[in-house]
């Protein structure tokens, strides 16, 4: 509302007060603990008359300013409204346009409000297609955490809502939740955290005992009083030194210990990762893929043969002996991951239309602007690993892909590609030339 308005109003609600007439204090307290709160203080200083002015005309008697006041009422304070209700109806009339306008107000601003708030939606969520401004729904890849839990969490603590009866019967089942499966790729620089971690911890460990055995000699040495135990002590010394100093010449592989030693797990969770790794996972990764004695190398076709023939010995059980007899340095886990990708059965080729519905689904409910979290799709398609989600949908399912003839804008990015990135890397090339595949492009 603007100024005039708002001037015009207050000068009307000054009238009417003025009409009023003298009334008893509690009715100017009343006025101007109002929402006019400044204005009314105004009006009241200017044209209200004092009750000691000469001006103020005759004395009122009490049962004409008070309707309806009884005999036994012997301050009448507690009375606020004159008698007349015509013009206590004209006031409420004002007071109701005013409140009706700020309402309308506030009302405008929520809406502004509201709109503000879907645009930053729309721009978190770096949707570019075209949308009708009457539309409810936000877009489709904004909602990444449809398929997270917890789906609530505490803005202060980051906890989440404790456990329904369903998730404490799956625990007590041993089925674990989604989080404990989900497993982040671990990165270079990790890789060399946890080494640098383990050598850490199994030196200060070597090495505690040797040094509060020195601190101890020297305490004594210094409260020595012959001299035989004087030179007793400073040989014990001089040994403990020693040992100090072989300790800390020692090579990293002798450090690093063997694949299943216990480290302070925990410790390495807490301090060297800063809580990013569970103690657990750290564990797991240590021992199944990144410990030194553990073989690396890419598997060779019989060594694979003898993988499958070893285990259907053992009925596809007891890994670790797999693994120890197979004899190449494996641990029980590569064995077990490389007999689930190169099994057949365990791997269905055919795409069916329910997995396409599926994949697409999940696509576009997890897709953040044009990343796709293969990785975390992969959890609800049984049967399928994340490259044969990358393929289907980049080679058959994304609705963007062509097909047909090729325009000759096409073939003009496609050469432009190829003299960027060469006649290799073709998904690389893809993204250059929307709308084809690496084989369209490989092929073309």
């Amino acid at each position: 509302m603007d100024v005039d308005a708002e001037r015009e109003k207050t000068q009307e609600i000054q009238a009417l007060e003025r009409i009023l007439g003298p009334g008893p204090a509690g009715f100017d307290e009343e006025v101007s603990e109002s929402s006019l709160e400044s204005d009314s203080e105004a009006g009241d200083a200017d044209s209200l008359p004092d009750e000691d002015s000469a001006t103020a005309g005759p004395p009122v008697s009490e049962g004409e300013r008070w309707d309806g006041a009884s005999n036994d009422e012997d301050d009448p304070k507690g009375k606020t409204l004159p008698e007349d209700p015509e013009t206590c109806l004209q006031l409420n009339m004002v007071y109701q346009l005013v409140l009706q306008e700020k309402l309308a107000e506030v009302s405008l601003l929520l809406a502004q409000n509201q709109e503000q708030q879907e645009e930053v939606m729309w721009d978190l969520a770096g949707s570019k297609g075209p949308r009708l401004k009457d539309s409810k729904s936000l877009p489709l890849n904004l909602y990444v955490g449809h398929f997270l839990k917890p789906y609530f969490k505490d803005k202060v603590t980051g906890v989440g809502p404790p456990a329904n009866e369903d998730a404490r019967e799956k625990a007590g089942q041993g089925i674990k939740t989604f989080e404990e499966l989900l497993v982040t790729k671990w990165k270079s620089w990790e890789k060399a955290l946890l080494r640098k971690a383990v050598v850490s911890g199994r030196l200060q460990r070597l090495l505690q005992p040797k040094l509060l055995k020195l601190e101890y000699l020297q305490q004594k040495l210094s409260k020595a009083t012959s001299e035989a135990e004087r030179e007793a002590l400073e040989k014990q010394s001089s040994k403990a030194e020693e040992e100090i100093r072989d300790i800390n010449q020692l090579p990293e592989e002798a450090l690093l210990g063997s694949r299943l030693d216990s480290h302070d797990w925990e410790k390495i969770s807490n301090v060297n990762f800063e809580g990013g790794r569970s103690a657990e996972e750290i564990r797991k990764f240590w021992q199944n893929w990144e410990h030194p004695s553990i073989n690396k190398q890419e598997w060779t076709r019989p060594e694979l043969e003898q993988l499958k023939a070893i285990a259907a010995k053992h009925g596809h059980l007891h890994w670790q002996e797999i693994a120890e007899e197979l004899g190449t340095r494996r641990s029980a886990f590569q064995c077990l991951q490389q007999f689930q990708q190169h099994n057949k059965a365990l791997r269905r080729r055919a795409w069916t239309e329910a997995e396409d519905r599926m994949l697409t689904q999940l696509v576009q409910e997890m897709r953040v602007g044009n990343h796709i979290p293969y990785r975390r799709i992969v959890y609800y398609m049984e049967g399928r690993d994340s490259m044969q989600l990358i393929y289907r949908w980049t080679k058959s399912l994304d609705p963007r892909l062509r097909k047909g003839l090729w325009t000759p804008e096409e073939d003009t990015k496609l050469l432009q590609a190829v003299a960027k990135y060469g006649e290799h890397d073709w998904f690389k090339i893809r993204e250059e030339v929307p709308g084809r595949s690496d084989a369209q492009c490989r092929d073309r």
